[in-house]
């Protein structure tokens, strides 16, 4: 019912046209709030990039809400009510495209073998300090999402502390880890040079950006900080 109450409100405020231009942006632009402000889209996905790629039918389906009424048994009010039960149907097949489509995007089947993967490669690159051992508490806490102690951390590498503790910083510079505080407890994160390991078909850009396979220099904390270079995954992008 949040859906079809959001495409309603969508026709309706786009019908009342408040403003002398920009109201179709307006109306998407609230369609996509009023989603997300009800927990629906978890800022996971939009109906925006739906009703991009069928711009046509999404325009002639505006219209035909706009329309008065076919007839005694279509509706009590002056518009018509198939055509805007036409258009919420539209947008609910909009939406349930754009949910798989971006499960597919996320897909974290195998998400192990993707991260053994981002390891290996920057093992193989001599990457300093990454190690394979990492593996279980790095999966570990993506499966939970939780947080972890470093010394728990330490202890599923199955290093010894020294070697643990050199891997654990390695982990921390290179991106693969978080923390708020320096010794503070770790949780999961994703490194941008492992974007292609670990969501191979989000950014097909990744694959012909070479930058995108660099870990990110760590920031310097005497004098200037060291510049990150950009690496631009949305320039081929086609907009939706």
């Amino acid at each position: 019912m949040s859906i079809v109450a959001a495409a309603a409100s969508h026709h309706r405020l786009a019908w009342i046209h408040p403003f002398s231009d920009g109201n179709g942006r307006v109306s998407r632009l609230h369609t996509h709030l009023v989603m997300y402000a009800m927990g629906l889209t978890k800022g996971l996905w939009s109906p925006l990039r739906g009703f991009a790629r069928s711009e046509d039918r999404y325009r002639a389906l505006l219209r035909g809400a706009d329309e008065h009424r076919r007839g005694d048994l279509d509706g009590r009010g002056n518009l018509t009510t198939q055509g805007l039960i036409d258009w919420i149907s539209y947008t609910l097949e909009v939406c349930i495209d754009q949910v798989q489509f971006m499960a597919a995007q996320l897909d974290v089947t195998n998400i192990q073998s993707r991260i053994e993967a981002a390891l290996l490669f920057d093992a193989s690159t001599k990457s300093a300090g990454v190690r394979i051992e990492a593996l279980a508490a790095l999966h570990y806490l993506f499966a939970t999402q939780l947080e972890l102690g470093r010394s728990d951390f330490k202890s599923m590498t199955g290093l010894g502390d020294r070697v643990a503790t050199d891997l654990l910083s390695s982990l921390l510079k290179a991106g693969y880890l978080a923390s708020d505080s320096p010794y503070g407890k770790v949780r999961f994160a994703v490194p941008r040079h492992a974007l292609r390991f670990y969501f191979p078909n989000l950014w097909p850009e990744a694959e012909r950006d070479v930058d995108m396979l660099k870990p990110a220099p760590a920031p310097q904390h005497e004098g200037k900080m060291r510049e990150r270079p950009v690496a631009q995954i949305h320039k081929d992008r086609p907009r939706a």
